[in-house]
């Protein structure tokens, strides 16, 4: 007989037997090498990414810190206090993906989608707070030209909120994929490259936090 999965032409002669993959008709059936494939490009991917933002990050601290060490009229950066329950919702944001990813490994679909959407909702909310800090300093006079300091300060959360949309855009893109319950095996790939550059936006902004505290 047969063997399953394959198709003959007769039982004598005839054509080779055609093998039926088990991605035969679409969907998820990629091999395990396949995925494994496509995720370490994808982490690598999001590294050198991750590698290019920091070296970006780390030419505006070094002119900020610069600016404060040459500049004898420095101006203290302006921190307004939102920033400070704005960093909480981030880390807290950042904490639900997390735990998103874990019940995805455990398959436990419905808590994924739970936590990952409170996640993505925290997220938007730290932009959300984000905007209201540059309205609060326009509101009383400081803004991006008014001094060194005040541009920096601009600068550095701009370019942060500019990566912060970013990683938000694929949060929800992998949010909506789980919903249509088009997240399966061989696409969750964005799922950890995705979570992992969320992480990454989360220590740059602690750097960046501090850096306002102590060379601000």
């Amino acid at each position: 007989m047969p063997a399953s999965g394959t198709i003959i032409e007769s039982d004598r002669g005839g054509l080779p037997p055609i093998e039926i993959g088990p991605s035969f008709g679409g969907g998820d059936g990629d091999s395990n090498e396949d995925r494994g494939g496509r995720r370490s490009v994808g982490v690598a991917g999001v590294i050198i990414g991750m590698i290019a933002s920091t070296m970006t990050f780390m030419a505006l601290a070094s002119t900020l810190i610069l600016a404060h060490v040459l500049n004898r009229n420095w101006i203290s950066l302006p921190v307004p206090r939102i920033l400070w329950p704005n960093t909480v919702l981030l880390l807290m944001s950042s904490v639900a993906i997390e735990m998103a990813r874990h019940a995805l490994k455990k398959g436990k679909r419905d808590r994924f989608n739970l936590l990952w959407w409170i996640g993505t909702f925290l997220g938007t909310g730290f932009l959300v707070g984000q905007t209201i800090a540059w309205m609060q300093l326009r509101s009383v006079g400081v803004y991006m030209n008014t001094n060194a300091s005040h541009s920096l300060f601009y600068v550095l959360t701009l370019t942060h909120a500019a990566h912060a949309v970013g990683a938000l855009v694929a949060l929800l893109w992998v949010g909506i994929a789980a919903l249509r319950f088009q997240l399966g095996p061989g696409k969750r790939t964005g799922v950890l490259v995705s979570s992992i550059f969320w992480h990454f936006l989360d220590v740059m902004w602690l750097c960046l936090m501090a850096l306002f505290l102590f060379w601000g």
